[in-house]
């Protein structure tokens, strides 16, 4: 029992990391768009209106931080980073080197950037595919497990009907 609010927010916080690897390609995404016609930080408070809500406090919180430090590498890598998301540190290294490259670069760090989102959205349909095949594989087991609890539970009455029967018959 003293354990249980862990358990809680542990099963919570793997919860919450599954939704935001799954929001993060989109945003990301979203963001590669926007990039096209103004610079970082622009696009990011402008994705902020079409951004998964899940992302909303951490974009928030990003805003944020670029207001106070908008040269620190630290203010992008920080994104996410209560979560177990290992792609953001990467791509929020990518948004802050086109940050500070200016246009230049721009074109081919984006094209980067998207080949990325398309590993991370092909990673995620491939996390959902593989707890939807482990649900599936489930709902098959347990009618077996109940099944063979049933018969092991036969086999024990007959077993003790059957021994019954031999000690009244030797005891004769």
């Amino acid at each position: 029992m003293l354990q249980q609010h862990r358990f809680g927010r542990n099963i919570a916080r793997r919860v919450v990391s599954e939704e935001l690897y799954a929001a993060f390609p989109e945003w990301l995404m979203q963001m590669a768009l926007l990039m096209q016609h103004s610079n970082v930080q622009v696009s990011i408070a402008k994705s902020l209106d079409g951004a998964p809500k899940i992302l909303v406090p951490e974009i928030n919180a990003l805003l944020q931080r670029l207001k106070e430090q908008p040269k620190a590498l630290s203010s992008y890598t920080d994104f996410c980073k209560n979560f177990d998301i290992p792609e953001t540190t990467s791509c929020m290294k990518m948004l802050y080197a086109i940050s500070e490259s200016g246009t230049g670069d721009a074109k081919v760090q984006i094209q980067n950037l998207l080949v990325q989102v398309q590993e991370m959205r092909n990673r995620a349909a491939e996390r959902r595919n593989k707890s939807s095949a482990f649900q599936v594989k489930m709902l098959y087991s347990y009618p077996v497990f109940g099944a063979s609890i049933k018969l092991l539970g036969d086999l024990v009455v007959g077993m003790m009907f059957l021994f019954e029967m031999l000690s009244e018959a030797g005891g004769m």
